[in-house]
């Protein structure tokens, strides 16, 4: 656990090695911890400032907290995944830490959605909402390493040489379906959307990849799937 929130996070839980697989399974309760924080945060801020600027500062702490790991691996992914070459040709851009057109784009259509998404759902309600959205994506996307070979040595080829423990997983959709519950059918749909979306990312970076996952892979995952969890609660009667 101590090493999933070190890698994944900037709380200050001490100096860890990178994680192994077995500590992969700790990533849905990173992302259910930093969406509390993010929301609750929100919240706070909500009561004595404009609800706009609640909602800008709620997105601005769940990207601060995880240090940008998987925002930064979505504008990576946008880059190589949209780019019309050779899936080798892709994984060079992967590498390339500069960020080009294809970044920039994603990059604003997914911030405009989260903080739509985040601007219509009620603000006493964030900490649970993005707690609900952020462990979700990541559950999703942990599930997508059991069949994924990852394609990339270095400190996360570590983390998914081998593959996450059932029971492992098992664990993170109970952490998944607790969230839900308080929210009815509305946080049912919520993490299937989540569910749905790191799997079809998964496989289609796979497939533009050459068939392999590597970490923005993974990230260009959860953060589509993040927020295509916050729509799916936005966009329901009664916002939850």
């Amino acid at each position: 656990m101590r090493a999933a929130f070190s890698y994944f996070t900037i709380l200050p839980v001490g100096s860890a090695e990178a994680p192994r697989a077995a500590d992969l399974v700790w990533l849905p309760l990173v992302g259910a911890v930093v969406g509390a924080l993010a929301g609750g945060f929100g919240a706070l801020c909500a009561r004595v400032a404009p609800h706009p600027l609640a909602v800008v500062l709620a997105y601005a702490a769940l990207v601060a907290l995880t240090g940008a790991i998987h925002l930064d691996g979505f504008l990576d992914g946008c880059d190589a995944l949209f780019a019309s070459v050779a899936p080798e040709r892709r994984l060079e851009i992967l590498e390339d830490p500069r960020h080009g057109t294809y970044a920039l784009a994603g990059g604003i259509v997914l911030a405009a959605l989260q903080l739509a998404a985040l601007a219509a759902l009620p603000p006493a309600r964030l900490a649970l909402l993005l707690a609900l959205s952020g462990a979700s994506a990541r559950w999703g996307a942990v599930l997508q390493a059991r069949w994924a070979p990852y394609g990339r040595a270095g400190a996360s080829a570590r983390a998914f040489e081998s593959k996450p423990a059932p029971l492992g997983l098992a664990l993170g959709a109970l952490l998944v379906a607790g969230l839900a519950w308080p929210l009815g059918a509305g946080g049912a749909l919520a993490a299937l959307v989540a569910l749905a979306l790191a799997s079809l990312c998964a496989r289609w970076s796979a497939r533009r990849l050459g068939g392999v996952l590597v970490g923005d892979a993974y990230g260009f995952a959860i953060c589509v799937a993040e927020a295509g969890a916050l729509v799916a609660l936005a966009c329901l009667p009664g916002r939850t």
